[in-house]
C-alpha cells in the first residue's frame, strides 16, 4: 500500500473509531447512569440536570452547550483535533436522542449501574481520545486554563466535574448519586487509560553502580535484556559513577533486584512503573 493510501485509510480509521467511541460512550450513559439517577461531570452532567429538571432531549441540551465552548476554543484546539471534537459531539448527541431512546434501561442496583455504566463509558472514552479526539465541553475550559494560567488539566477537571457532580446530584436530592459519580468517574478513567495507553505495562530500574560492567553483562545474559549507561555523579561524594537504564518484564522484577544485589549491594537501584514500551523484546509502534 502507497504512503499516500495508508494515510488516508488512517484518517478514515480515525473517524470510524471516533463515532462507534461516541456511540459506546451514550450506550452506557442511557442504558445505566441515567436510569440510577447517577451524577455526571462536564457538560454530560450539566445536560442531565436540563433533562431532569426541564425535559430537554440530552442530545440537543449537550450540543446547545457545547456550541458556544466550540467556538471558543477553535483556534485552542487546532483544525485536526477540533473537526475530531465536533464530528464526536454530533455523533454522541444525534445517537443519545435517537437510538438512545429505543436502548433498554438497566433497571437493577445502583451499584451495578456504575461498575458497568463506568466501564463502557470508559471505554467510548478511549477509543475517542485514541484516535486523538475529545468529547467537547469542559476539556476545552481545562486546555484553555492550562495555556493561559498554568493550570494543570487534570486539576481544572477535576474541580469543573466536582461542581457539576455535586450540583447534579442536588437536583437529584441524593448524596448516594454523588457517590456512585465517583466510581462512574473512577471506572472511566481507568478503562480510557488502559486502551489509551495499552496494558503493556512494565517496569523500569534505574540503577547507581560502582560495577556497572559487571551488573549489565549479568543482566544482558541471565534476563537477556540490555542496558543503558548514563554518566552521573554523587553531588555529595563527587564521586563519578554509571547509572544504568533497563526495562524489563513485569515478572522479571524481582530476579533483576537479586541479581543486581548479588553483584553489588551497595547499589542504588529505583524501580518504576512505565505505561507503554516500545523497541526490541516490547511493542513495535504502529498508529
Amino acid at each position: 500500500m502507497k504512503k499516500g493510501e495508508n494515510t488516508r485509510m488512517n484518517v478514515v480509521l480515525d473517524y470510524v473509531l471516533i463515532v462507534l467511541g461516541s456511540c459506546i460512550f451514550a450506550s452506557g450513559l442511557v442504558i445505566f447512569v441515567k436510569p440510577a439517577m447517577i451524577s455526571m461531570g462536564g457538560i454530560a452532567g450539566i445536560a442531565l440536570i436540563g433533562n431532569y429538571v426541564l425535559g430537554l432531549p440530552l442530545g440537543v441540551a449537550s450540543i446547545v452547550l457545547n456550541i458556544p465552548l466550540f467556538a471558543f476554543g477553535y483556534k485552542l484546539l487546532g483544525r485536526e483535533f477540533f473537526i475530531k471534537t465536533i464530528v464526536s459531539s454530533v455523533c454522541y448527541s444525534i445517537f443519545v436522542d435517537t437510538v438512545g431512546t429505543h436502548l433498554p434501561a438497566f433497571s437493577g442496583d445502583r451499584l451495578l449501574a456504575a461498575l458497568y455504566g463506568g466501564i463502557i463509558m470508559g471505554a467510548g472514552f478511549g477509543l475517542i481520545f485514541k484516535r486523538g479526539g475529545t468529547t467537547g465541553g469542559t476539556d476545552i475550559i481545562s486546555k484553555y486554563l492550562n495555556q493561559k494560567m498554568g493550570i494543570s488539566i487534570g486539576n481544572a477537571n477535576l474541580v469543573m466535574n466536582g461542581l457539576v457532580i455535586i450540583a447534579c446530584s442536588m437536583i437529584y436530592k441524593s448524596v448516594e448519586s454523588a457517590l456512585y459519580a465517583i466510581i462512574v468517574q473512577y471506572l472511566t478513567g481507568v478503562v480510557l487509560n488502559a486502551i489509551v495507553d495499552g496494558s503493556d505495562v512494565q517496569k523500569e530500574g534505574l540503577i547507581i553502580t560502582s560495577r556497572p560492567e559487571e551488573v549489565s553483562q549479568a543482566i544482558l545474559e541471565n534476563l537477556n535484556r540490555g542496558c543503558t549507561g548514563i554518566d552521573g555523579r554523587g553531588m555529595y561524594t563527587g564521586t563519578e559513577k554509571t547509572v544504568l537504564l533497563v526495562v524489563v518484564r513485569r515478572h522479571e522484577v524481582t530476579s533483576l533486584k537479586n541479581l543486581v544485589h548479588q553483584i553489588d549491594p551497595e547499589c542504588f537501584m529505583l524501580i518504576s512503573e512505565v505505561s507503554e514500551v516500545f523497541g526490541t523484546h516490547f511493542k513495535q509502534y504502529s498508529r
